[in-house]
């Protein structure tokens, strides 16, 4: 196997190779020369330890293999990697095998600088300015690539769409080279800038450097917009014109679409990676999280924001400090804001749905249109229930309806806000992405379900102007009892011998048992046993055994329940048969609404998170109250 500069296979595999992913060369970059510091302590490789793996140039939706151990030694980053065993990652292996690819990048953030000025020494005195100088900083992926940045050492760095000082002087000296016989005007005119014979020898080969460096860089740009390689117009130094009829004459022969969309859609990718990833890395669970998620959840929150406006097209992303960064990312247009929407969102419809209630086990779910008071009237059938006898010859006689007061519904609207300020963001505090919106969110269901039993403890005046549960209504029982099985049986008859507006008789199934924390054991006792105790000590059949209650616990009764009182405990009907609490929601909608503000004058993000509901009682005939006994000291 040929060995390559960087690249070396490691012992007892085929598939394993140890390389050298950064050096301390100096790279020229758009603002100026970089260095990475390789001193002790300067390089954090946790990251790439940890969670690292080897990509093909840059993409994370292409991984080749993992990277089994990472280290620095003589000034120099160094890890043995292990390619995949797919078809994919197999091919690569085989081209850095070959020698074919010799590329090695390393994708990599930098914690703090030093900017050296120019003719002064660094603080070690090991460079002179100008230059700048990570002096901390941690690569979290390397890669395999056809065309690296620091090729002096075999060794590249994250390329970023654009070609290295370097490799472009060199390639445009070259290029000047071949026409240098013809004077420095030729070289200047064969680089199109049109320079006048008597300037000096000196500024054509600028103006040239600077006509090759734009060539190359908007060919680079076009290619690999429509995904081509770019290496073959540069290196035989195809114009920019030549190359863009060159990429049409591709595209016609492969037929690709010439659309943005496939920017954006690369883009949402990430949005939905970084989202994921930020819920993974606050410790709420995500069901099959989006490709690229395990990898960015390593990233905080500052360091997400600059991916986001590195891929926007800000390259001194990394050199912002956090006031700076802080203005680029609370632009409302920028990726970071959405991403946040989205993490929020995901955080809150999690903690609505998993928050337990139980409210929802017995009450009807209903819609309004609007915020309006629903007319206090309901038209139903008259006393003919019915059907009547109908003689030879006779006609059908009409029925007759009448109107009955019944509920009026109606919504209103109950919410909280939250801000996740400057501070929050330099402190990488999570909690404002998932924890707080997923606590909220479990707060508004929380807060619907005690309203609810609210209704059913303080016993409040209906539509009819009565008490919910009273001797008018005959839905409450006139001394309050424990669970007994002579009560229950007493309550299951007064429920069904309910009447309907009109004086008919109801169909009313009791279903629900709604109790005080603790009783689930009586209710065991009660309906699970084939038999019972007699007065006189004997065994007789329970004729509660196995009848189809449903029993709902919910401490909201405790809580509402004042110390050393009686505790109430109810039985209510089917709710699909005959409706007796009902929440209703604005156009139906159950999830909290969340919206993202920004308030002139402060730094940082308002979230309103707010929801329209409504508890409404539609009837009264099928439900009962048992006042209940006071609790044993």
């Amino acid at each position: 196997m040929m060995e390559q500069p960087g690249i070396r296979a490691a012992e007892g595999s085929d598939r394993r190779f140890i390389l050298s992913f950064s050096s301390e060369t100096p790279v020229s970059r758009w603002f100026g020369s970089e260095v990475l510091d390789h001193t002790d302590g300067a390089i954090d490789l946790t990251r790439l330890n940890e969670l690292g793996c080897v990509l093909y140039n840059h993409n994370r939706d292409n991984v080749l293999g993992r990277i089994l151990r990472a280290w620095a030694e003589n000034s120099r980053g160094m890890a043995e990697i292990e390619f995949d065993g797919d078809e994919a990652s197999d091919i690569i292996c085989q081209k850095v095998r070959s020698g074919t690819l010799k590329g090695v990048s390393v994708g990599y953030r930098v914690d703090s600088w030093e900017e050296v000025m120019p003719g002064k020494a660094s603080s070690d005195g090991r460079f002179t300015g100008p230059v700048d100088i990570a002096r901390k900083w941690a690569p979290y992926e390397i890669s395999i690539v056809s065309v690296p940045a620091d090729a002096n050492v075999g060794v590249g760095r994250n390329f970023e769409e654009e070609l290295s000082m370097a490799d472009e002087q060199t390639a445009a000296a070259g290029a000047i080279e071949e026409r240098a016989a013809g004077g420095s005007e030729d070289a200047a005119e064969s680089a199109g800038q049109g320079v006048p014979p008597d300037e000096s020898a000196d500024q054509p080969i600028e103006r040239a450097l600077a006509a090759e460096r734009s060539r190359v860089a908007e060919i680079s740009a076009l290619c690999r917009f429509f995904d081509l390689e770019p290496d073959e117009y540069i290196k035989s130094g195809t114009s920019l014109a030549d190359t863009q009829a060159a990429v049409l004459r591709e595209l016609q022969k492969t037929r690709k679409p010439v659309s943005v969309s496939v920017t954006q859609d690369e883009r949402d990718k990430f949005r939905a990676a970084a989202s994921d990833g930020l819920m993974l890395r606050g410790g709420l669970n995500v069901e099959n999280p989006a490709p690229g998620a395990g990898e960015l959840r390593a990233l905080s929150m500052r360091e997400l924001a600059i991916e986001c406006l590195t891929i926007e097209g800000a390259p001194n992303a990394r050199r912002m400090d956090n006031d700076m960064l802080l203005r680029q990312f609370y632009n409302p247009s920028s990726a970071f804001p959405s991403i946040m929407d989205d993490t929020i969102q995901k955080a809150y419809t999690q903690g609505y749905q998993l928050v337990q209630t139980t409210f929802e086990q017995w009450t009807s779910k209903g819609s309004l249109k609007d915020f309006k008071e629903t007319k206090g009237h309901y038209y139903l059938a008259g006393p003919a229930g019915e059907f009547l006898l109908v003689p030879e010859g006779g006609e059908l006689k009409a029925d007759m309806f009448e109107d009955k007061m019944l509920p009026q519904r109606k919504l209103e609207t109950y919410g909280r806000q939250f801000t996740m300020t400057r501070e929050a963001f330099i402190n990488d505090d999570i909690g404002f992405l998932t924890t707080l919106p997923s606590r909220y969110a479990a707060s508004a269901k929380r807060t619907i379900n005690n309203q609810v039993y609210k209704v059913l403890v303080e016993n409040p005046k209906i539509y009819d102007g009565e008490p919910l549960f009273s001797a008018e209504h005959q839905n409450v029982v006139d001394a309050g009892t424990d669970l007994t099985p002579a009560v229950i049986q007493k309550m299951i008859l007064m429920l069904k011998k309910q009447r309907d507006p009109f004086g008919q008789a109801m169909i009313v199934h009791p279903r629900y048992l709604i109790v005080p924390v603790g009783w689930e054991f009586k209710m065991r006792v009660l309906f699970g046993s084939p038999t019972i105790n007699t007065p006189d000590n004997t065994q007789a059949v329970n004729p509660l055994y196995n009848y189809p209650f449903s029993v709902v616990e919910d401490p909201a009764l405790d809580a509402l329940t004042e110390e050393d009182q009686p505790m109430p405990w109810f039985m209510v009907g089917d709710s699909n048969v005959r409706g007796t609490i009902q929440v209703d929601y604005l156009n139906g909608q159950e999830m909290p609404i969340i919206r993202r503000m920004e308030r002139p004058g402060q730094l940082g993000f308002i979230w309103d998170i707010y929801l329209d509901w409504g508890v409404n009682v539609l009837d009264y005939r099928g439900m009962l109250k048992n006042p209940g006994v006071a609790p044993e000291e």
